[in-house]
């Protein structure tokens, strides 16, 4: 069986990797693999929503896109391309 380890504490298994993974994600928290010997098979690390700025989270993201006066990318290609 591989359990997943988050800090490396036993949070559950493969089986719940998909009840689990919105929050490994919501969190940014890298996931370990590890066998029934509890060997390292690898390990999940999430990447930041914006690379360039990890602090920016969802919250954020979800505030800027509703503040008016913002443009589409659609408008935006718009105004690039004439």
């Amino acid at each position: 069986m591989v359990a997943l380890f988050v800090n490396g504490t036993k949070v559950g298994t493969l089986g719940d990797i998909e009840r689990l993974m919105p929050q490994f994600l919501n969190d940014r928290q890298t996931v370990d693999f590890r066998d029934d010997d509890g060997r390292k098979l690898g390990e999940f690390s999430p990447e930041p929503l914006v690379p360039w700025n990890p602090t920016i989270t969802r919250e954020e993201l979800d505030r800027r896109a509703d503040t008016p006066g913002g443009m589409t990318l659609a408008e935006f290609h718009i105004v690039q391309n004439g």
